[in-house]
């Protein structure tokens, strides 16, 4: 796999970091990103420690790897830090970052410190309005099974890996997201394009420049080990065609990489020199397709196919990943069995393959989604699309929005998504934490099985996590 040549105006590298056995602070070390980073400079010989309001009693990776926490936020904390990085959700006014800066401690956002750790080695970027978590953990997988001795960067939980990173020596696998433009810190020598389509318009203002952003990215990686793009998504197919270098991979004919569905759970690959089956574990087309885009970056980064393809059957998903929390009940006893899921869907199109994969995993289940809008502004701009997403569930109910970052907007609310679509019904909290024992209660007599997937990027999580308790009344089992 080609290194990176020269350096690329403005971009970070290793001379934005201070020496190794210095200690390094983060802001917000909670946060998925920062989690994985933390890691990853700890592996690398830094002395890390972070902290995080929210806590940092579940951090048991950074825990283990000698990374000194604290629940709670102070200026002490920066004392003797020869660098802070904040996550983008810490403001400029944050007390921790206004005494590095105070102290003349350098300060660095979380993607430029990424960039910072590895830009200038072999850097498999992963781009995409969806999927990109998947693919960079397949990649990973797939890397891994190879010899290749991935370093991986992750927004989910990877079971596999104890946490959102797997340190290595080998070639960088980079979940780029594309959020406040942070991928714009990294230069990939392969560039990953699973899917371009209009998202984060509160950073961008308009798609036509998401299609900017997502040029400038790809474009690093063209005349190096090149652009990877799906070819069955129009804004990725668009982008890949405009740059040299580029291979598509998709369910269609004219394909570099074609998928082809070859029975019993299995899926073909074939590319020009050869083709391949795999066995996946993940259900649906969008995992098809995903799978398919993690064996093109291993090979590509140097992997032989037979390891590659091994490494995605042992792919078990990723946290908040349709990740099924708990189950009650079995179908054939005669009763009904009601299985509770966890999903991270937060833009119509991830909320529409995400129904789909739940159907395509048992047909003739019930499928019964409750979804957390994620921002005023993206309610906004996708209600109807949501709306007509939700309306493929057998039953749909809508929570109050997850505001994040956002201050309220003046007439935006769930409410627009129930009145584009008459099917879906409003929900509150409580009664979306009572809703899958309520289900179960019912179909104890009913019998039939079914989902219930909460799903969204807020803290629906944690919603998700109480049903199940109240469910099985033990939220690590699962029953047969």
């Amino acid at each position: 796999m080609t290194a990176r040549r020269t350096a690329t105006s403005g971009l970070a590298g290793r001379d934005d970091l201070p020496p190794r056995g210095a200690r390094i602070h983060l802001v917000g070390i909670a946060g998925a990103g920062m989690r994985g980073l933390a890691l990853l400079l700890s592996r690398a010989g830094y002395a890390v420690s972070g902290s995080d309001r929210g806590g940092v009693a579940g951090l048991v990776e950074l825990a283990a790897a000698g990374v000194e926490l604290h629940g709670e936020h102070a200026a002490a904390h920066v004392a003797g830090a020869e660098l802070v990085i904040r996550s983008s959700a810490v403001a400029l006014d944050h007390v921790e970052v206004a005494a590095a800066r105070e102290a003349g401690i350098p300060l660095l956002r979380r993607a430029r410190a990424m960039g910072a750790l590895l830009n200038g080695s072999p850097l498999v970027g992963i781009a995409g309005t969806h999927g990109k978590t998947t693919i960079t953990a397949m990649t990973g997988f797939a890397c891994e099974a190879a010899g290749l001795d991935p370093r991986v960067l992750v927004g989910g939980r990877v079971s596999a890996w104890g946490g959102f990173a797997r340190p290595g020596e080998g070639v960088a696998v980079v979940e780029a997201d594309e959020f406040d433009r942070s991928f714009l810190e990294l230069d990939p020598t392969l560039a990953v394009v699973s899917s371009l389509e209009p998202e984060h318009l509160d950073t961008y203002g308009d798609f036509e420049a998401v299609r900017e952003a997502y040029a400038e990215f790809a474009r690093r990686a063209a005349d190096r080990d090149g652009v990877l793009y799906c070819a069955d998504d129009a804004g990725a197919r668009v982008l890949g065609e405009s740059l040299p270098g580029g291979r598509s991979y998709g369910f269609g004919e004219d394909a570099w990489l074609r998928i082809e569905e070859a029975g019993s759970g299995r899926t073909r690959l074939e590319w020009p020199e050869g083709s391949i089956e795999i066995r996946l574990r993940v259900p649906g087309r969008h995992n098809a397709l995903n799978a398919a885009a993690a064996f093109a970056a291993a090979r590509l980064a140097g992997g032989e196919p037979e390891e590659a393809a091994r490494g995605l059957e042992a792919f078990g998903g990723v946290g908040r990943r349709l990740e099924t929390l708990a189950r009650r009940g079995e179908v054939s006893a005669g009763g009904g069995r009601v299985t509770v899921v966890d999903d991270y869907a937060h833009h119509p199109t991830e909320v529409a393959a995400s129904i789909a994969a739940l159907r395509a995993a048992a047909p003739g289940r019930c499928v019964e989604v409750v979804f957390q809008p994620h921002l005023y502004s993206r309610t906004r701009d996708f209600a109807a699309e949501f709306g007509a997403a939700l309306e493929a569930a057998d039953r749909a109910r809508v929570l109050p929005i997850y505001p994040a970052r956002e201050a309220p907007i003046e007439g935006v609310s769930s409410a627009l998504i129930t009145a584009a679509a008459p099917r879906v019904e409003a929900i509150d909290r409580d009664a979306a934490v009572r809703r899958a024992a309520e289900v179960a209660a019912a179909r104890a007599s009913e019998g039939g099985d079914t989902v219930v997937c909460y799903m969204g990027a807020g803290d629906v999580t944690d919603i998700a996590h109480e049903a199940a308790r109240r469910l099985t009344g033990d939220a690590d089992a699962l029953e047969a």
